[in-house]
């Protein structure tokens, strides 16, 4: 049966030309997005087309495509379907340089592989491969993968003997709370070598910015399609990962929606009407990323298998206020729905994943922060700033101390300030300040004059703060130094704003 389609929408071929996809790129930042180039060779030329990275879990090298639909390509020839039990093989990293040539370019790359020997057979499988099919078969994972320690901004989670807790924030959308991605992740969470293979591709580009891992997979069992040549198999394709093993017999998950409901009688805030016109969907690079829904789009081409399906508990906790009226105040939204999607879920210069900046004359901010909002303000007056914009946010647990993250009271959670801040000439600064309650913590500025991981520096300098129990972590700010950008702490002085806003904007130049 014919999947939904999921086309690119400015897809370079003629209609009807069936393209064999040649080659797929490593992932590279544009526009604070994680994109990658896809290799399509034609019937008279070979073309390169730019993609979302999270648009890697519809293509496979060697298959083929017609008008640029991703979600019903068809398999070559020469090509078959077997089983692979690859249990306790030794396997070899290999790279070699590659490229690529086609009409108005000639791209230089790596080629970069696992090879397993088993019994004389040589097993050969692309590192893209493992990451799209057995690490991270969802538009989720995928826009994880690529992160450094980002699932805190999605769940905190516990191992207590033989019962795994997720207790899921509201940015981890709540379509995902299937039973199939609960065991997906589940499986990475109690497996440490798969988790740390997981963490690994993101250290590897955070760090070293290439795409390159280890495997450390001890059980590996698999059904691929595959190009035979003698004892030479080539897998392109993983289609099902067998016997995978979750360490636990229970999972309890909490999610903010699976809290009782309870009805207002106040009006409603927003109400977003969607005009949604049909199930296919066109792809665009172009779109800075969802933020608010997630949209999978079902390929139906990787299966995973488990030994043992533990018990899933979905647990409720709380209350949460549902309005079901509307006045002359709540503000409709209407969702025009153009078929357009990216699979990027974050990313473009006004979103960020799990933190959404806004505008800076839309804050009001009440309290330790006022005045360091007021000094982004001054800033975005001067003439040689072209743009500033704030997040106002709450500290997140962390993953070892947790008494940091909210205030002396013990129940207030803590907020923290960022201000991104766009200099005419392009150059890139931030600010952030936390509420200290008389602690002698410093504001940070950071000055990047190359295109970085703002997101990554965030999260990584946030983390690092809850962890370090209110200290900005100096092994946070060393990595983020290795990766092109410069920290500054900016004591705060007893000053009136305005020359507290002319002390940070000479340091910001």
């Amino acid at each position: 049966m014919k999947k939904n389609q999921a086309k690119i929408k400015e897809w370079p071929f003629q209609k009807g030309e069936s393209t064999k996809l040649i080659w797929i790129g490593e992932p590279f930042k544009q526009n604070n997005k994680w994109m990658i180039n896809s290799y399509f060779k034609g019937d008279k030329n070979t073309r390169r087309v730019l993609l979302d990275w999270a648009s890697l879990h519809f293509l496979v090298t060697g298959k083929y495509y017609i008008d640029g639909d991703l979600n019903n390509a068809e398999v070559q020839d020469n090509s078959e379907v077997i089983n692979i039990n690859l249990n306790s093989i030794k396997v070899e990293y290999r790279q070699r340089p590659w490229e690529i040539w086609g009409t108005g370019f000639k791209d230089k790359t790596t080629s970069k592989t696992f090879s397993f020997v088993n019994q004389g057979d040589l097993y050969i499988i692309p590192i893209i491969e493992i990451i799209r099919a057995v690490l991270a078969p969802s538009k989720f994972m995928l826009n994880r993968i690529l992160e450094m320690d980002s699932f805190e901004n999605y769940f905190t989670y516990t191992i207590d003997k033989r019962r795994l807790e997720i207790h899921f924030t509201w940015e981890y959308d709540k379509k995902l709370l299937k039973d199939d991605k609960i065991n997906h992740l589940a499986w990475l969470l109690t497996n440490h070598k798969v988790i740390r293979m997981f963490n690994n591709i993101g250290q590897s580009i955070w760090q070293d910015g290439e795409l390159k891992f280890g495997f450390s997979l001890d059980d590996f069992n698999i059904k691929a399609l595959v190009e035979k040549k003698g004892t030479y198999t080539k897998v392109l394709e993983i289609l099902a990962l067998k016997k995978k093993k979750i360490n636990v017999e229970e999972i309890n998950v909490y999610h903010p929606s699976l809290e009782e409901s309870k009805i207002s009688n106040e009006a409603k805030i927003r109400k977003y009407i969607n005009k949604n016109s049909c199930s296919d969907r066109d792809l665009t690079s172009d779109g800075d990323g969802a933020t608010k829904t997630s949209e999978e789009i079902n390929t139906l081409l990787i299966t995973h298998e488990y030994e043992r399906l533990p018990q899933i508990h979905r647990s409720k906790k709380g209350i949460r206020i549902t309005r079901k009226k509307e006045n002359e105040n709540t503000k409709k939204y209407i969702l025009e729905d153009d078929r357009l999607r990216t699979t990027a879920d974050g990313g473009g210069e006004e979103v960020i994943r799990g933190l959404e900046f806004i505008n800076r004359d839309n804050v009001d901010e009440k309290g330790e922060l006022e005045e360091f909002i007021g000094i982004i303000r001054l800033l975005g007056d001067r003439h040689d700033i072209r743009k500033v914009d704030i997040i106002i946010g709450e500290l997140s647990q962390g993953r070892k101390a947790k008494r940091f993250s909210v205030l002396s009271d013990g129940i207030t959670r803590r907020k923290y300030a960022i201000g991104k801040i766009v200099m005419m000439d392009g150059k890139e600064r931030s600010l952030i300040d936390v509420e200290r309650e008389n602690r002698a913590l410093s504001m940070l500025i950071i000055k990047a004059n190359i295109l970085v991981d703002w997101k990554g520096i965030y999260s990584l300098l946030l983390l690092g703060l809850v962890d370090e129990s209110g200290k900005w972590s100096n092994e946070a700010i060393d990595k983020i130094k290795k990766n092109g950008a410069n920290i500054y702490r900016s004591k705060h002085i007893s000053k009136n704003i305005f020359d507290k806003e002319i002390h940070v904007y000479k340091k910001i130049l």
